[in-house]
């Protein structure tokens, strides 16, 4: 239970990046680079046996993308997690990690992450933005790695595009609604203003989690429901974000050993993109 906090944390980051909308797209070139930065703050609290059990956790992650080519309305990225930065406060310990530092890499967290940091992963990405590559086999993933979700969000690649609809200005509104691995989303965006190539769009949406992971050889059930809201600047030709602000709150239980634990979450998000 104690890492549920980062599952609901990637689930709103997943989320408030999700494109079906028709009548968007991306134009990308091949060659292009870019670097994301996303820095996220949880505070959670679950319920054991009336005593309220507080967690908190900030995670700064780097995300190098490259785009390989574009293939019909496709586009084939290299995607690369650089960096991971964790400091985390669950059940009275204190977890620190820094990627970078070669005694963190050899240590409990590191060995987790060793097979996603540093490593290229490819991605492919239709036009609106959708990540349309086969799902790769997580079964043997680590915990850490299963709740930070690195492969449902394209390693980054969500984080970066939000597709425009054609021709959109001042008070275009478009919706987009998914429901995948367990996430279930509604994300309502509407252009506030347009400052030459750069929009400043709103959000506000739901999301609800319902996943089933092993921990400690037990079945741990999440299910969540929450709200969240922000703001992106994007380049309204291109669809490559430049910031991204997001806050959100969850609430609902976690359930272990035929019990249920009420547990409620409140996150913070920030995203920066720059072209390299």
């Amino acid at each position: 239970m104690k890492k549920t906090p980062l599952l609901i944390a990637a689930a709103f980051c997943i989320s408030t990046t999700a494109f079906t909308q028709s009548g968007t797209a991306l134009h990308l070139q091949k060659g292009q680079k870019f670097q994301v930065e996303n820095k996220i703050e949880t505070t959670s609290s679950t319920t054991v046996q009336g005593q309220a059990m507080d967690s908190k956790a900030n995670i700064t992650s780097t995300y190098n993308i490259e785009v390989k080519d574009k293939v019909n309305d496709n586009y084939n990225l290299s995607n690369t997690i650089s960096h991971i930065l964790m400091n985390m406060e669950m059940m009275g310990q204190s977890i620190n990690f820094d990627s970078d530092k070669q005694d963190d890499m050899n240590g409990m967290v590191g060995e987790s992450l060793k097979d996603y940091i540093n490593k290229p992963q490819d991605v492919q990405m239709d036009y609106s933005g959708k990540i349309i590559s086969d799902p790769k086999d997580t079964s043997k993933a680590s915990a850490i790695a299963k709740q930070l979700n690195f492969a449902q969000s394209g390693y980054g690649t969500q984080m970066a595009f939000l597709a425009i609809p054609k021709n959109a200005k001042v008070g275009t509104s478009w919706t987009t609604k998914t429901d995948a691995g367990g996430i279930e989303s509604t994300n309502n965006y509407t252009i506030k203003e347009i400052n030459g190539d750069v929009a400043t769009v709103s959000l506000e949406g739901t999301v609800a989690t319902n996943m089933t992971m092993q921990q400690n050889g037990m079945d741990v059930v999440t299910k969540t429901s929450g709200k969240m809201s922000g703001e992106e600047k994007v380049n309204i030709k291109t669809g490559v974000i430049q910031t991204s602000t997001t806050t959100g709150d969850a609430s609902g239980t976690v359930s272990a050993m035929g019990q249920d634990f009420p547990s409620s979450t409140k996150i913070s998000s920030t995203t920066t993109i720059k072209a390299l």
